[in-house]
């Protein structure tokens, strides 16, 4: 067990779920094919280790000096996944950011914590368009394997991991969303309820992290 795991295990909290919202998967997936065969490498930004590309972006988040609920910009390749941009115009919220990210084979995203969750500002939702079924996310304690084609979100400001232990590539949309009563209403009441007690756990969940001697080298 983690040292922060204690704080989620018996908390009776919902930490993930997903979304009542439709998705165009088979398109989002032959577009995406396409994109990816011809997109050049300036376009494609490495964030991992290993190298390869892991974020393109398709929403470009406000600068910093502008108000934090003003939606993003669109980038010239999102007019190239007509399935993904007709998917955001559907969305009755604030888009603030969207890019694709690409999880390596055997890539693991070391645990972290954002202040994004339903209860929050801002929350970012998660549309697997290749999702190996040995691909998890984990929040807390609590292992999912989100599958392709529906969105998911969490209650991302207890420390998080994602771990990609196949030998396929995990390509998600990453969608940042200023949130209110729609999207709210897309998922379980229970993912947002509660308020001030996730507050007070995650919390101490992320004192828990910024505490542990293995957080700069391991990943679970």
């Amino acid at each position: 067990m983690l040292p922060w795991d204690e704080h989620t295990i018996g908390s009776g909290l919902m930490l993930h779920a997903p979304l009542d919202l439709p998705t165009d998967i088979a398109a989002m997936r032959a577009e995406f094919a396409a994109l990816d065969a011809t997109l050049g490498a300036e376009h494609r930004f490495c964030f991992g280790g290993d190298g390869s590309w892991t974020s393109i972006p398709l929403v470009d988040r406000p600068p910093l000096h502008k108000p934090q609920d003003e939606a993003g910009t669109a980038t010239p390749i999102l007019d190239r996944l007509p399935s993904v941009r007709a998917f955001l115009a559907r969305l009755d919220c604030t888009v603030l950011s969207c890019h694709i990210s690409r999880q390596s084979p055997r890539g693991a995203l070391r645990w972290h914590y954002d202040n994004q969750a339903l209860h929050l500002a801002e929350s970012r939702l998660i549309l697997p368009i290749q999702a190996p079924a040995g691909a998890k996310t984990l929040i807390g304690h609590e292992a999912v394997a989100y599958p392709e084609g529906v969105v998911w979100t969490g209650d991302f400001t207890f420390p998080h991991m994602v771990d990609n232990a196949t030998d396929e590539q995990r390509i998600v949309l990453l969608i940042d969303i200023a949130c209110n009563d729609w999207i709210r209403g897309r998922a379980p009441a229970a993912l947002s309820d509660e308020a001030a007690r996730r507050a007070e756990l995650a919390c101490r969940a992320q004192n828990a992290w910024v505490g542990w001697p293995g957080r700069q080298t391991a990943y679970a």
